[in-house]
């Protein structure tokens, strides 16, 4: 026995309502805009090593249940009543089998199990790979510790144990000092995304509606206060608001800076005809914009995307521009799947996986080094400090990903939702990536670039220990939501 899994236990940090509404997909067509708040799941997971040393592993991450369960006629305290307990389900796995010698082999063995009993409860992969990633990344985070090393120290001198061939039999063998940067990226440009309800100039949001809050609220704003190259463009599956929308977005880009863009439908396009006929419409009409266009990510329903009759039209489409998965993306295999339909790659997510994002990381560069076009994106709309933002942003720079989306700041006011002494060790451990500006903590945006280089610490991106005495315990926060009783 290398490790041992001591205790598990969950806190969840609420935040105040969004600054602005959202929407995803075509969820966005006609519904009613909504400021959403953000609980934050905390998890602190104690282990030992062998020798008797302990150290806590912590992850955190929102309580996506609009992303992770679009079906309808279900409602969000449902959902989340679910979600919570597949989590606690996650828990009872781990603390049953805790005693393990390769973190690869204990992730693998648990995950299989949270995703069955998921199943047995009628959720949707995605879903449980939520739950197992939340406490996959505590785990990482305590060993990694105990070691005394950086995550991405940890995976390039094969420290975890990982055999991808386990999942994936092409990739028996892989060397991951060859799959991964010399070094993880100390700078990654922030993609911005623009949802389907964002003001885009003043003649959405004149004076009368301004928050008045010193941060940017329009596209224009934001392009102007932060330096923005990189975008993200929310479509709807409405092809007429679609286009006019985008082409209002495109006038306001800042073309001398050669603008870099990607959509994402979320799912709207229910038809694969109809997708084909909006990308065809697209290049058409708005052929400065599509030019600047990396790839669209998940345009159709995930019942849809890796189904074998999606082959021809993703390929056909293909060749216009490329086209990910994202919300597809349940599976561990689910990327190996949409490579054979056609798709050139899969998103990032810290809460679909490390290790699947290492080994789709591994894939992806076989495949790119056979000759063939390859997109391994990373994405997350609303990662919030400290540990969901800080340990995400530690993946992205160790896979090497240049840019991310990354808005929770535009819709969220900085580290208001923290503690002081969460805020504390920001100021101490952190100031490549935050600054403070009257009075409170915000992520530092300049030329459209965060500074990451002190997330590379012992453990996955975070130096200090959460305040957990700041946060309700999940029971707690459950009772008080009216989640679960008792």
């Amino acid at each position: 026995m290398k490790y041992r899994i001591e205790s598990i236990d969950f806190f969840v940090r609420e935040t105040k309502p969004a600054r602005f509404p959202s929407a995803l997909g075509k969820q966005g067509r006609g519904a009613t805009a909504q400021r959403v708040t953000s609980p934050l799941c905390h998890v602190r997971m104690m282990l030992r090593d062998a020798s008797g040393k302990v150290s806590f592993g912590c992850a955190a991450d929102r309580l996506s249940v609009r992303w992770l369960d679009k079906r309808p006629g279900r409602s969000q305290t449902l959902k989340l009543r679910e979600l919570t307990a597949l989590i606690r389900q996650a828990r009872e796995c781990y603390l049953a089998q805790p005693a393990f010698d390769s973190p690869f082999a204990q992730w693998l063995a648990r995950h299989r199990e949270v995703v069955a009993a998921g199943r047995a409860a009628r959720q949707e992969d995605l879903t449980s790979t939520f739950a197992s990633a939340l406490l996959e990344r505590a785990l990482l985070d305590g060993v990694s510790r105990l070691d005394g090393k950086p995550l991405c120290e940890m995976v390039r001198d094969d420290r975890l144990g990982i055999e991808a061939e386990q999942v994936h039999p092409e990739l028996k063998g892989v060397n991951w000092s060859e799959v991964l940067p010399a070094r993880p990226l100390r700078e990654i440009s922030v993609r911005h995304t623009v949802g389907l309800y964002d003001p885009l100039s003043e003649e959405d949001w004149p004076a009368s509606r301004r928050l008045n809050d010193g941060l940017p609220e329009t596209l224009a704003d934001c392009i102007s206060f932060y330096g923005l190259r990189h975008f993200k463009l929310k479509i709807s599956g409405d092809a007429q608001k679609d286009l006019r929308r985008l082409a209002r977005i495109w006038d306001l880009l800042p073309q001398q800076r050669q603008p870099i863009i990607t959509l994402d439908a979320n799912e709207a396009f229910d038809a694969l005809e109809q997708f084909a006929q909006f990308v065809k419409r697209l290049e058409k009409e708005q052929l400065g914009l599509f030019q600047h266009i990396l790839f669209i990510e998940q345009p159709l329903p995930r019942r849809l995307s890796l189904a074998p009759r999606a082959e021809r039209w993703i390929r056909q489409i293909s060749r216009a521009k490329p086209v990910i998965i994202d919300e597809s993306d349940g599976a561990l295999t689910a990327c190996r799947q949409a490579l054979a339909l056609g798709y050139a790659g899969t998103s990032h997510k810290n809460c679909k996986g490390v290790f699947k994002s290492l080994m789709n990381r591994a894939l992806l560069l076989r495949r790119a080094e056979a000759g063939k076009e390859t997109v391994h994106s990373a994405e997350d709309l609303q990662n919030l400090p400290v540990a969901p933002l800080q340990q995400d942003l530690a993946v992205v720079g160790m896979l090497g990903i240049t840019h991310c989306e990354r808005n929770g700041h535009h819709y969220n006011f900085g580290l208001s939702m923290l503690s002081e002494q969460d805020k504390a060790s920001v100021a101490r451990r952190h100031t490549d990536l935050y600054e403070q500006r009257g009075g409170e903590w915000f992520l530092k945006i300049r030329h459209g670039v965060m500074q990451c280089g002190s997330l590379q610490c012992p453990g996955l991106g975070v130096f200090d220990e959460p305040d957990w005495a700041s946060m309700p315990s999940m029971a707690q926060w459950s009772k008080q939501r009216g989640i679960l009783p008792g």
